[in-house]
């Protein structure tokens, strides 16, 4: 429906139509998104001051939802070059979009829980074929989809830091790097003969515009940071190589609802820990009316690692571990057999039970929290035991159901 909204307005120049797109994508951004880029329970939208159910269920963000935003991102992207959205487009496409297809069986993923020691359920070519079947296909062709943009025959746009290879015009443009492992990219500039025109390469939020450093041929060139891009004008030559670096550094980000719950990132990418292989019933998925939802034994969350820090201070837990590209070490979590924990890029693990938010308390309050989170998952599964069935009203599958 936005979508539909935004087309309208951009046919018919219906400004109200496009504050209304405008104004869902800032919302479902700011407030309702995760750091995977993800949003939603059980396919539905809950409280923007309370993302409790997003811990405890095994129903996540769903991936239709990511992609509808992502086609968002764009029509909002192309009217108005805001590398705010790129910003999104960027985390979602990373974190949330490049998790959901196996690259070990094949097969894509409906839900992805945020629940602590839950797993994704992967299709399966003859047992399912879902709504997040139908767009995952299309997600893992999109890679190339937003990498450059153009505004005239003057300004080529570098959004995304993707190795790529763009005719534009008369101008052959190759980006090579190992990105996100290595923190630069080269851009190489083949033109049929010297030609004149501006390259603007993104200044991502995750990084410092000042710390960039631009080359040309290995010599600094001068460039100016403007309208969210560092812009480099000049007459290029064939052969002319363009190097920039993205210097990334770690952060902890909290749930919107600003909740003592933090996922750990490194420039933009959400880093996890895999917290095993055991018991994953149903992870490739039958054909089931319930087959792409995890349906297999929770792990106590009062059994999940707790990161007993200041969460003023949590960087201080937080190591690089050596010789091995996006691979950190975090120490203080409780119980001990989580004293340290090794974390990776979450896209990067599959087929796992995983962990991609943590629960920071202070040293004094962690028992008292051990104890609220015990007596709550025991009032939970008492419910669930006794339960034989039930509507979520509101909620349109329960509903027609």
């Amino acid at each position: 429906k936005v979508i539909g909204y935004k087309r309208i307005a951009d046919i018919e120049g219906n400004d109200q139509w496009d504050k209304a797109a405008q104004f869902f994508w800032k919302t479902v951004v700011d407030n309702r998104s995760i750091t995977i880029g993800g949003n939603s329970v059980r396919e539905h939208f809950h409280p923007a001051d309370d993302f409790s159910s997003m811990l405890t269920s095994e129903q996540g963000p769903e991936t239709c939802n990511t992609y509808n935003m992502l086609r968002l991102t764009k029509m909002l992207y192309e009217t108005s070059a805001d590398t705010h959205y790129m910003d999104y487009y960027e985390r979602a496409l990373y974190n949330h979009i490049l998790s959901t297809v196996n690259p070990i069986q094949g097969g894509f993923v409906y839900f992805t829980p945020m629940r602590s020691g839950h797993y994704r359920v992967y299709s399966q070519p003859q047992t399912s074929f879902w709504c997040c079947v139908g767009s995952g296909m299309e997600n893992h062709a999109r890679y190339g989809e937003m990498i450059y943009s153009h505004g005239g025959a003057d300004n080529l746009y570098v959004n995304l830091f993707i190795p790529s290879e763009l005719t534009w015009g008369k101008t052959l443009i190759t980006q090579t790097n190992r990105f996100p492992a290595e923190e630069a990219t080269t851009i190489t500039v083949n033109p049929n003969k010297p030609a004149e025109f501006t390259i603007r390469v993104r200044i991502p939020e995750w990084t410092d515009a000042s710390k960039m450093q631009p080359t040309v041929n290995g010599q600094p060139v001068e460039a100016k940071a403007e309208g969210g891009y560092l812009a480099i004008s000049r007459k290029w030559a064939k052969g002319d190589k363009l190097h920039v670096q993205l210097p990334m550094s770690l952060r902890a980000v909290s749930l919107p609802d600003k909740s003592d719950n933090y996922s750990f990132m490194y420039g933009p990418i959400v880093l996890a820990s895999s917290l095993g292989k055991q018991e994953q019933l149903g992870l490739f998925a039958d054909d089931s009316r319930g087959g792409h939802i995890a349906g297999g034994r929770q792990l106590p969350l009062q059994d999940m690692p707790v990161l007993v820090a200041d969460k003023n201070n949590l960087m201080a837990n937080i190591t690089k571990v050596e010789g091995r590209p996006m691979t950190f070490r975090l120490t203080g979590s409780v119980p001990e057999k989580y004293a340290e924990m090794t974390l990776v890029p979450f896209s990067s693990l599959h087929e796992c039970r995983y962990m991609v938010y943590w629960p920071v308390v202070s040293q004094q309050d962690w028992q008292a929290k051990q104890e609220e989170i015990a007596r709550a998952e025991a009032e939970r599964q008492a419910i669930e035991q006794a339960t034989a069935d039930k509507v979520i009203c509101g909620e349109q599958q329960p509903e027609s159901d």
